[in-house]
């Protein structure tokens, strides 16, 4: 019987530190909020300016695959906002709203590689237009 007990608690310990270790979400507001101040800044603009030219390649694939089979009520567009790690690889993505286009297209969002920002955990907006 104590076998057991023992046996129930490592198991709740190690549960708990999994969640423990789970990455929080970011909220969509707190990450626009950032997004847009980051934009505002001088280094933010030069930034914004490498992102848009970097886009074309990979997300203009990524949204003609996923419109594919959608019904216009459902393209709808949304933000990207994409916490962006010092190399340029994404660490976190988000949509606002979520949308099915936008499913669709986040392991795009994942994979892509975006220009290096000025600080690490940069967050950007990427404004996606459907209508």
């Amino acid at each position: 019987m104590a076998r057991r007990a023992v046996l129930a608690l490592i198991v709740v310990i190690w549960c708990g530190r999994a969640l423990a270790e789970e990455p929080k979400k970011t909220s969509p507001t707190v990450a626009r909020e950032t997004a847009d101040a980051n934009a505002k800044t001088p280094a933010g603009r030069r930034y914004e300016s490498a992102l848009e030219s970097s886009l074309d390649g990979w997300l203009r694939k990524a949204l003609e695959r996923c419109v594919k089979g959608i019904s216009k009520d459902d393209a709808i567009s949304f933000d990207a906002l994409v916490r962006v790690g010092s190399s340029g690889e994404a660490e976190e993505v988000l949509f606002a709203p979520e949308t099915a286009v936008g499913r669709c297209a986040e392991p795009d969002f994942r994979r892509a590689k975006y220009p290096s920002p000025p600080q690490p955990s940069w967050w950007v907006k990427i404004e996606v237009g459907l209508k």
